[in-house]
């Protein structure tokens, strides 16, 4: 490669760090940038000069109180110069937010959709969540530079046609970038949820250090989304990570995630703790906390539950070789209740046992997930005049 096509690439790869950077701090001296970007501070005085000209960034006065001498100039990203949005649609629910171009959420909605909806209302509810959460944030339409959607199923990733999903009805077929895109004059990006919770989990949660990840997010169904040498890995058509493989295996589960598994083989036990409680919970909630509580057939059906998921992990661990898995969703607020009985399985299956941790961020890994591949659409179309 020439010099003169490498100038380019270096000149895009260094605002990038610098970008990083700026993401994570009010505003810094130029020296400090320099040292944190791991560049010298002449490359790092063009960079800035590169995001002024582009209008990411911003030079303000150091007014610290005390401070002697000539006012030291502090560099931040214009984070209010756009912002992006976030969709996670469920099953059950939608999950919208709002953030600025620092990755800060300005507002967060969720709206139960039910099971039943077909694709027309289930569209609509989503739009009217997406309204709502911009009037919340106080965002105007026309300042969303991008948006991105997370969906169950497979997902072209190159086009967002959702290629098949058996959970939600008249759901394969559909364009999400085509039917959300009418919502905004910006680009709309769309991929499978599980996909986007890896991201999320890399870039605000426990897997930030690491290359080598695997996410399965365990709530009504099992998804996994794959980061090999720290890029996601989606697999030809999108369909990596989609764990109905795992009905073919001798003594292993099929794709149920513990909230099925506690609806099915916990069925008589779910049953008689809903005669006790009038509260609108799923059966996972219900089930994991009677065994808190000491629910003697409640732990006893938690057990099997877990063991199950464990073969399904230990399934992964053997096929991939991760450093780390996570579990996540909604039952993620259990933390080492669910957690412990499955990582006290992994040596069992393999001599690679990975790490494995719950996920810190919940069910909001997916939408944290969105909005950061929406971050780095945006970032990578104003990257894309630094060379005009």
């Amino acid at each position: 490669m020439t010099a003169s096509a490498t100038a380019p690439l270096l000149r895009r790869l260094n605002a990038e760090r610098v970008l990083d950077v700026l993401r994570e701090v009010d505003a810094i001296r130029h020296t400090e940038l320099a040292d944190a970007a791991g560049l010298s501070r002449p490359t790092v005085d063009a960079v800035i000069e590169d995001l002024r000209r582009i209008g990411l960034i911003a030079e303000v006065e150091d007014d610290t109180p005390g401070r002697r001498g000539r006012p030291a100039r502090l560099v931040r990203l214009k984070a209010e110069k756009g912002h992006v949005v976030g969709i996670d649609i469920g099953v059950h629910k939608c999950m919208v937010s709002v953030a600025d171009l620092r990755g800060t959420v300005l507002a967060t909605e969720v709206r139960t959709l039910g099971q039943e909806l077909g694709r027309k209302a289930r569209l609509d509810g989503v739009r009217r969540a997406v309204r709502d959460t911009l009037k919340r944030a106080r965002v105007e339409r026309s300042a969303v530079l991008a948006a991105c959607t997370a969906t169950p199923g497979i997902v072209d990733p190159r086009t967002g046609v959702v290629l098949a999903c058996d959970v939600l009805p008249d759901w394969t077929g559909l364009n999400l970038r085509t039917e959300l895109g009418r919502s905004f004059n910006a680009p709309v990006l769309a991929d499978n949820d599980a996909n986007l919770a890896v991201v999320g989990e890399r870039w605000r949660g426990v897997a930030a250090a690491s290359q080598d990840v695997i996410y399965v997010l365990a709530g009504e169904r099992l998804g996994a989304g794959i980061v090999s040498g720290g890029q996601v890995f989606r697999g030809h058509d999108g369909g990596a990570g989609e764990m109905a493989f795992l009905s073919l295996l001798e003594h292993t589960p099929g794709a149920e995630g513990i909230g099925a598994l506690a609806a099915n083989v916990g069925k008589e036990v779910v049953a008689r703790l809903r005669e006790h409680t009038h509260e609108l919970t799923g059966d996972a909630a219900l089930l994991l906390a009677a065994a808190r509580d000491g629910d003697a057939e409640a732990q006893q059906v938690l057990e099997q539950i877990l063991a199950r998921m464990a073969r399904a992990v230990g399934t992964l661990a053997l096929l991939l070789n991760p450093e780390l898995i996570v579990i996540g969703g909604g039952v993620a607020a259990a933390g080492e209740q669910i957690a412990e009985p499955i990582r006290r399985r992994l040596p069992q299956m393999t001599s690679l046992a990975p790490q494995l941790q719950v996920s810190l961020l919940g069910d909001r890994a997916v939408t944290v997930g969105a909005l950061r591949t929406a971050l780095d659409a945006v970032e990578s179309s104003l990257l894309d005049d630094l060379n005009t």
